[in-house]
């Protein structure tokens, strides 16, 4: 059995970066869930961060990111959101002077990673280029063989009435489902609505972290109303499919009682 953490929407900025909202703290937030990571035993096989690594794009945030994620021995793997920008990773993560979206293919001990770049510049919604789509297929036929997950950011497009930038554009949406028709997909991994929620999207489970930077209230109809909530996922790889689990980190919750781990196996 594998075991990976899906990490979403750090919306990262340097200490020196003035934001324009609130200060939602997400330096010392990464720093905290990679000490409970590193805590992990066993360690997790990697770790998957699918988008808004930082919340404008600057090449000094993705510095400090990158210098915060060397502090862990743990493969990891990044995807590109809405609030990221393609020039300023590359130069920092690739040593690159380049726009071109960030795509990529990685074998981890017989899973196929197929990692998306569905950021628009100048756009909150997102979408799939060709050149990715040809990508998708080529790796698809060529790893056919082992189980895939997909990371992207943006989910695809669940309610065709619902707003356009919660998700893909329908066209890309469209030529997903068809790419990915009788493949083997154990799941697509996303971010980018701030909610924890898992969408069984042509029998394929689309998993969304709710991030590291903040989460809506669903039960308010009238306005976007957004709350102090932070988690992360661990996943776990069976035979039979995905699980997923939600660590929720912010507010602390109160802890009630304890019980010993030996009273605990011997419950019938």
């Amino acid at each position: 059995m594998k075991r990976f953490i899906h990490l979403s929407d750090l919306h990262f900025s340097h200490k020196d970066k003035t934001q324009n909202e609130i200060y939602f703290e997400t330096r010392q937030t990464i720093l905290d869930v990679l000490i409970k990571i590193k805590k992990l035993k066993p360690e997790p096989d990697f770790i998957l961060v699918s988008g808004d690594l930082t919340n404008t794009g600057d090449i000094k945030s993705y510095q400090v990111l990158r210098d915060i994620f060397n502090q862990i021995n743990i493969p990891t793997f990044f995807a590109l959101g809405n609030h990221d920008k393609r020039s300023s990773f590359n130069k920092v993560f690739k040593k690159i002077n380049s726009k071109k979206p960030l795509f990529y293919n990685q074998i981890l001990e017989g899973l196929n990673l197929i990692t998306l770049d569905t950021s628009v510049p100048g756009k909150i919604s997102g979408a799939i280029c060709d050149e990715q789509f040809k990508f998708l297929n080529k790796k698809l036929i060529q790893n056919k063989n082992f189980p895939t997950i997909i990371m992207m950011h943006h989910p695809p497009m669940f309610n065709k009435k619902g707003p356009n930038w919660i998700s893909l554009d329908e066209k890309s949406t469209n030529k997903l489902q068809s790419e990915l028709e009788k493949k083997e997909i154990l799941a697509i991994m996303c971010g980018h609505i701030h909610i924890n929620q898992t969408n069984f999207w042509n029998g394929i489970p689309v998993i969304i972290s709710n991030g590291l930077y903040s989460t809506v209230d669903l039960l308010n109809r009238d306005d976007m109303v957004i709350l102090e909530g932070k988690s992360f996922n661990i996943c776990y790889i069976r035979e039979n499919g995905i699980g997923v689990s939600v660590i929720p980190l912010k507010p602390k919750a109160k802890i009630f009682r304890k019980i010993s781990l030996k009273k605990l196996k011997n419950l019938n």
